[in-house]
């Protein structure tokens, strides 16, 4: 009876052991309040829960909703949403231009029809008029905004100015002052610049002192909100692959699992302080390894000299099961690694999918799953739309979820489950028999004393 106990308990491991490992729920957070497309971000875990193959994850990956039903999806690279401002000019409408007192006042306004913005950055005057300098004050309601110079010297040097800053909120209408600052002085200066010529210093004076300022066009400049979408940074997967040194290739070499993730980047952990390496990538083919990358790593933390640089790039993307690095120590001690030695940065990619108010949404990976697919207006309208709100991994559902970006080490990963099943069972076996055995052995002892006290 012990025995049978033991077998069905047996048989009871090896058949949870495959559940565990098959099937992998997330469940994301996030509503709607309207049917809308959203996004969630495909984490390492997904690829991990998958079963390895060169496609597993498009085959696998699933969107269930709350009743476990299927919804249709599409995968694109994920992107981020990057604001910006560019300094954009209106051209203001000239109400009035009146000289008084030696003075130029120009009142413009804001056209209308145009949107108004938050806040002016400058004004800029546009005059054909050169050889001239000219004190500049911006007012609106009786309240002074701005005051600079404006300035032509090209006839002497490459000097022009007509731009005066002006950091204030929006007004309708501005009021524009031009006054001659200290023109006696500044016709000397002109004055002491001129060349001995055709043309005597009195004219230029004389020209500069008493020529009008005319403007032929006021306009202002205000920052405009600029939107652009721009790849999303790599995914950073840690690894915790366990450093082997070779001592008679005279290298350090990691065995590790990428479960086909698009790997665009290798990078080490690493605690010395002063040296350079030469690191090889490589990946499985044709029995044995081939290299498809490499670089070096280095870095001097020396007085006054100071850089790191700890990543192999790849060319494009890599997207493979098992890979290979080969760090070269040659004559020198192996390096000191940390505690997750690796990591890999992988290109970032959404799940785009149409959600609808009031449903939970969960990423899941079913092996053998039918997945419904959308028709193709709709496939290209998540494929286009831009403006997608997003919903995050909250928690993973089952025992074969693998939290968090972190993965297990690369010893667990490379083994086929298959064979970490019979492994356990296996274990489990002997285990077993020793017990029985050792049961046996007690039982059998007390009768043989048995027989020799009669």
């Amino acid at each position: 009876m012990k025995k049978a106990g033991s077998s069905a308990a047996l048989l009871a491991v090896v058949a949870a052991l495959p559940v565990a490992a098959d099937g992998m729920r997330i469940g994301l957070s996030g509503e709607v309040d309207e049917e809308q497309a959203v996004a969630a971000e495909v984490s390492p875990s997904l690829y991990y829960g998958t079963s390895h193959g060169p496609d597993a994850l498009a085959a696998e990956l699933r969107v269930v909703d709350g009743s476990g039903n299927a919804v249709p999806y599409v995968v694109r690279p994920a992107a981020r949403r990057v604001v910006s401002e560019r300094e954009v000019w209106r051209r203001l409408d000239v109400v009035s231009a009146v000289e008084t007192n030696g003075e130029l006042v120009v009142e413009a306004e804001w056209p209308d029809g145009e949107r108004a913005p938050t806040r002016f950055i400058s004004l800029k005057v546009s005059t054909r008029l050169a050889d001239f300098e000219q004190r500049v004050a911006v007012f609106a309601d009786g309240v002074q905004l701005a005051e600079g110079e404006i300035c032509d010297r090209r006839k002497f040097a490459d000097v022009r100015n007509d731009v005066v800053p002006m950091d204030a909120h929006f007004r309708r209408r501005l009021q524009v002052v031009f006054s001659s600052p200290v023109a006696e002085v500044a016709a000397r200066d002109y004055e002491r610049m001129v060349v001995q010529g055709a043309e005597s210093g009195t004219a230029t004076r004389r020209g500069f002192t008493e020529r009008a300022f005319r403007v032929d066009a006021l306009s202002v400049s205000f920052p405009e909100e600029v939107v652009s979408y721009e790849p999303a940074p790599p995914l950073e997967v840690c690894m915790a692959a366990e450093p082997r040194h070779d001592g008679k290739a005279k290298k350090t070499v990691f065995e590790f699992d990428a479960a086909h993730m698009p790997v665009t980047a290798v990078s080490l952990d690493v605690k010395d302080r002063n040296f350079s390496r030469t690191v090889k990538v490589l990946k499985r083919a044709n029995g044995g390894w081939r290299e498809v990358a490499s670089g070096r790593i280095g870095s001097i933390d020396l007085p006054g000299e100071k850089a790191r640089n700890l990543s192999v790039p790849l060319q494009g993307e890599l997207s493979e099961g098992l890979l290979r690095v080969e760090v070269e120590d040659m004559d020198n001690p192996p390096l000191q690694y940390g505690e997750r030695p690796l990591k890999l940065l992988a290109r970032a990619c959404d799940v785009v999918f149409l959600a609808k108010p009031g449903v939970k949404y969960a990423l899941a990976v079913e092996k053998g799953a039918e997945r419904p697919q959308y028709d193709s207006q709709v496939l290209d309208y998540l494929l286009k739309t831009r403006t997608l709100r997003r919903m995050e991994c909250a928690a993973f559902d089952g025992d074969g979820a693998l939290g968090g970006k972190t993965v297990p080490t690369a010893s667990w990963m490379s083994v086929n489950p298959v064979a970490v099943a019979s492994a356990v069972a296996f274990i489990v076996l002997v285990a077993l028999s020793v017990k029985l055995f050792r049961s046996s052995g007690k039982d059998e002892g007390p009768r043989r004393n048995d027989k020799e006290v009669r």
